[in-house]
């Protein structure tokens, strides 16, 4: 038997296996020692799975179609299943008459084969051995190997058995600890986490598809979306023909252990028809928990069956470890962002309250009409309740809505305003919901709506009939549900808005006309509040002239005291189509123009010509004389400081928007 150099192949085996820069390496170190001491033909090292009862090729020589194919036979009947239950190692003379599964593929290569099968066992004091690996050596002849042969291979396979652990503990230490050094020095989003870390992982475990699944919940239960995945295309849809609760995917949400899926043991779940079709026969499954809960799986995929170990799958376990630490962090990092943002636009939303803030001081007047509108602020605003706002324009809708904001239990929270006229009608949905990255052309980054901008605050919808009929149905269901979903979003977002409506248009006729939906006008009307005209109130006028020529006076550095009677009498006589809004701009006028401590308002008031048609019988119409009445008076210039928009108290496109619905144009010049 040659007993010492026996003993000098084995020490020199063991001192050059252990320099193995990982499995592969040490396998192919392996066959080349093998070739060097037995004349032989062919060799192989397999790592065994002891949970799934399958072999996982390593390195071979040589005929890599054969081996591949003898590596992907199911484990039962084969000589290595053979050798693992002895417990012993094996010489056979003549494998192809032996009866062993491998038998009709080794007769690719040869007539007869004999070899040696030799299990890999790790022995200790308190446990029975257990089998890691098995190398196989192979003549192309009968007979070729001896019985020395096999105690030779049965000796050098218990010898190297623990340095084939370490070698596998080191080079999964290894590739962990490089795979978590790169996801913490990383700057990451959770949909680039794998393409980050894909020649890491690849390296660590030879694979041909990966993806990171996240759980979802749907209407018909747990289902599941994918985040990223490479390698293969998977259609979801053609996955949800098979039940949730008998898939791969629950398994391992139920018992929260990873799965490894060869060629032979996925037989009991449905969807192995549809994964096998894409050319996937193994995969492993590894659960993401993060912060105690599950957050889905990772997924590593091969073409060939038997494709991954045990120990592959305690690697991928790891990594999926490290994974769900970064898809934590990444998460706590998104949500500290998240609040940070809110916290910022509630800070601008509240420094801008602060300077507009105001309280039942501003609503100035004595007159019964008024006096019943404030009673019906005082008696909403402490409620949740839905509030519309009507009356004609200049009314004060928009100081109203401020009262029952300011007085209510949410005034520490933003009072956020959107003009529904102002906004246009193909930006109007992603300005009042959000919207998503790439929901549509230029959406270059994610925007959070004006609806998520008043969360556990309260949101202004001015010239709500301005909504356009299609976006109202959308409109209802964020009021009823208090959620939305972005523009290009997947999920809802709980609410906790409340909702305060204005409208200077009759949106019962609207809703006769077809123009508003029904469902909506009903869940705005809850609680009624309408605004009295000027016209309604003229013993107020005095009272607010006095109030606007103080504020103007101090504004524009002017030294005006006092209001005349006759102006104040001339102010109570006329009617006011434009209503406080318009007094307040007369005033303002009158105060700059002044020359002296008496406040006069000679020629600022429009003079009815002698052929001046009837008074104007609806809203409408009356705003429709009030703004041509003020484009004469600019000739027709809208912006500026002495434009239309700025007499009228409205932005430019608002008052362009109020023209086109109005049906004013602008008179064409005679040449």
């Amino acid at each position: 038997m040659g007993t010492p150099a026996h003993t000098e192949f084995l020490l020199h085996a063991v001192t050059e296996l252990a320099r193995s820069n990982g499995s592969q390496d040490f396998g192919v170190r392996l066959v080349e020692l093998l070739r060097k001491q037995i004349r032989l033909d062919a060799a192989g090292l397999y790592l065994y799975n002891q949970s799934v009862h399958t072999f996982t090729l390593v390195h071979a020589i040589p005929a890599p179609n054969v081996t591949c194919e003898v590596s992907q036979l199911p484990a039962a009947g084969t000589a290595k299943e053979a050798a693992i239950k002895a417990g012993q190692t094996l010489l056979c003379d003549d494998l192809l008459a032996a009866g062993w599964t491998e038998g009709s593929l080794l007769r690719q290569i040869s007539a007869t084969i004999s070899g040696i099968v030799a299990p890999l066992r790790l022995t200790t004091l308190t446990a029975p051995p257990r089998p890691i690996a098995v190398m196989f050596i192979g003549a192309l002849s009968n007979a070729a190997f001896t019985e020395q042969d096999r105690s030779l291979i049965e000796t050098l396979s218990a010898t190297i058995a623990p340095v084939l652990q370490n070698v596998l503990a080191t080079e999964e230490r290894d590739a962990l600890r490089a795979i978590n050094s790169r996801l913490v020095v990383g700057s990451f989003t959770i949909d680039s986490l794998l393409p980050a870390t894909l020649d890491l992982l690849q390296r660590a475990i030879p694979h041909d598809m990966r993806g990171l699944v996240r759980f979802v919940r749907s209407p018909e239960g747990h289902w599941f979306d994918i985040v990223h995945v490479d390698g293969v295309a998977i259609d979801l849809d053609q996955l949800k023909q098979f039940p949730f609760d008998r898939m791969a995917p629950a398994e391992m949400l139920a018992t929260g252990k990873p799965l490894l899926l060869t060629g032979q043991n996925r037989e009991r779940f449905p969807e192995r028809s549809y994964i096998e079709s894409v050319g996937i026969m193994s995969c492993m499954l590894c659960p993401l928990i993060v912060r105690g809960a599950s957050y889905g799986f990772l997924a590593i995929g091969s073409r060939r069956p038997n494709a991954f170990s045990e120990r592959d799958l305690s690697m991928a376990e790891q990594f999926g470890y490290h994974l769900s630490q970064a898809i934590a962090n990444l998460t706590a990092y998104e949500e500290i962002h998240s609040l940070k943002d809110q916290l910022e636009r509630e800070n601008i939303y509240l420094r801008e309250e602060i300077g507009a803030s105001v309280d039942f001081k501003e609503l100035i007047g004595e007159s019964a009409a008024l006096q019943k509108t404030l009673k019906a602020i005082e008696q909403v605003a402490p409620t949740d309740s839905t509030v519309l706002i009507t009356g004609e324009t200049g009314t004060g809708k928009e100081l109203a809505a401020q009262a029952i904001h300011h007085v209510s239990p949410r005034k520490t929270k933003p009072l956020v305003r959107v003009n529904c006229a102002a906004l246009p009608p193909t930006l109007i949905e992603s300005e009042l919901f959000g919207h998503e990255k790439g929901a549509f052309t230029n959406a270059t980054a994610r925007k959070i709506g004006r609806f998520e901008l008043a969360n556990g605050g309260t949101i202004f919808l001015d010239e709500v009939g301005e909504i356009p009929i299609e976006l109202q149905a959308k409109l209802l269901r964020v009021l009823e549900a208090q959620e939305l979903e972005r523009v290009g979003g997947t999920h809802p977002i709980k609410l906790n808005v409340r909702v305060l409506a204005a409208t200077n248009v009759d949106l019962e006729r609207a809703v006769k006309a077809g123009r508003f939906r029904p469902d909506l006008f009903y869940r705005l009307n809850v609680f009624p509040l309408r605004l009295p005209s000027l016209r309604e109130r003229r013993n107020d006028i005095p009272l607010l002239a006095k109030h606007f020529a103080r504020k103007y006076s101090a504004l524009h550095r002017k030294s005006v005291t006092r209001i005349g009677a006759s102006t104040l009498k001339s102010l109570q006589l006329y009617d006011w189509p434009g209503n406080i809004r318009e007094l307040q701009h007369v005033i303002e006028r009158a105060v700059i123009v002044s020359q002296g401590p008496v406040l006069t308002i000679d020629g600022l008031l429009p003079q009815p010509a002698s052929d001046e048609p009837a008074a104007p019988g609806t809203m409408a119409e009356a705003e429709r004389a009030h703004i041509l009445n003020i484009l004469g008076q600019t000739n027709w210039v809208l912006a500026g400081r002495h434009g239309a928009a700025m007499r009228l108290g409205m932005k430019r496109s608002t008052l362009q928007h109020r023209m086109r619905k109005l049906g004013i144009r602008r008179p064409t010049r005679l040449s």
